[in-house]
């Protein structure tokens, strides 16, 4: 029997694969339908793959002045959405990037986060000195062998790394400890799934899918997580705004958030300020239906319904007439809850 998507599971697909809340339409298109087909159209949509075009680019700090400005690496969501283009394939491009390259001046730079970034390796660690070496020859132009393989360029150094299996574990595992919170299991079926990655990169999204589907997925949503900044900007413009946030409005707040140590209180303030606006597409208040305002509140806002004190609470806040819409709006957007999911 395959399992049928509810609202909480639609939430966290949509949190885990699109970086937001999902919007009304999207509960109604997706509530009940297989949880294996659910999650398929969502990592197979467009904004799924620009999205994770987005995580590589902040993985690598290419973030800025370094954000990579050819018409490739502009192009490699579109190009991953028509299957052109291999999640491998797209780590490759960004890392032959000049932006990579500017931002990662010099040998000892460059070859020092191809090899942590790429296969998660120490080059502090003894055992990993002499990789490093080799790898800062390459760079420099000289034909030496660097993980069994010869080479004697930049370009080289990107491709040896990322032709080996590590560089195929290394990624599902980055992905792994994303979506399912631990590192990927050291088991049989683990094996399996790297070595299909690795023969085939096309196969990568399939087996995130398959995490998706998985009861060890669903037992984690008992669990709270922090919302990351990438999840909680987005969610808060679909929430407040109905869209996507422009590139530059994203950028902005990404930046400033980024800057502090403590992100939760200029959280508070940029709903604050989205919601004192007044382009928030916020819910109508009829107040001979509280009940029912509050109710689709939560439900729309937390993903949850509310208990029965926060319902008579609200609603008997909502009998002051100076209190609207956008006070309940804000209570919920602006609570700690909200940083969760």
């Amino acid at each position: 029997m395959v399992d049928k998507a509810t609202r909480r599971t639609v939430r966290h697909l949509s949190l885990d694969i699109l970086y937001r809340t999902p919007t009304p339409s999207e509960l109604r298109m997706y509530v009940g339908f297989p949880i294996d087909k659910v999650s398929k159209r969502m990592t197979a949509t467009l904004e799924a793959k620009e999205l994770w075009v987005e995580e590589e680019l902040l993985y690598f700090l290419l973030l800025d002045n370094f954000r990579p400005q050819t018409t490739a690496i502009k192009a490699l969501p579109k190009r991953m959405h028509q299957g052109k283009v291999s999640a491998h394939d797209a780590i490759v491009e960004i890392m032959m990037s000049t932006g990579f390259t500017l931002r990662n001046p010099g040998n000892d730079t460059f070859v020092t986060v191809v090899l942590e970034q790429g296969l998660g390796l120490r080059v502090q660690d003894r055992k990993n000195v002499p990789i490093l070496e080799a790898g800062k020859k390459l760079y420099d132009g000289y034909k030496v062998r660097l993980l069994r393989q010869k080479g004697n360029s930049q370009s080289d150094i990107i491709k040896i790394v990322s032709g080996q299996r590590d560089f195929t574990k290394f990624l599902l595992n980055r992905y792994h400890k994303r979506i399912m919170r631990v590192p990927l299991p050291k088991d049989k079926h683990t094996k399996e799934q790297v070595d299909r990655v690795h023969a085939d990169n096309g196969q990568f999204f399939d087996v995130l899918r398959e995490w998706f589907c998985s009861a060890k997925y669903m037992k984690n949503m008992e669990v709270k997580r922090p919302r990351t900044d990438n999840q909680f900007i987005r969610s808060l413009y679909f929430d407040l705004l109905g869209r996507a946030p422009k590139y530059q409005e994203f950028r902005n707040m990404r930046n400033a958030l980024l800057s502090m140590a403590d992100p939760a209180p200029l959280r508070g303030v940029m709903a604050k300020v989205i919601l004192d606006s007044g382009r928030a597409q916020l819910p109508h208040l009829d107040r001979k239906a509280r009940g029912k305002f509050v109710q689709g509140a939560f439900l729309r806002y937390l993903g949850r319904a509310p208990t029965q004190n926060e319902l008579a609470k609200f609603t008997k806040a909502i009998q002051n007439e100076r209190v609207q819409a956008k006070h309940v709006v804000r209570a919920l957007i602006t609570s700690a809850e909200y940083q969760y999911y």
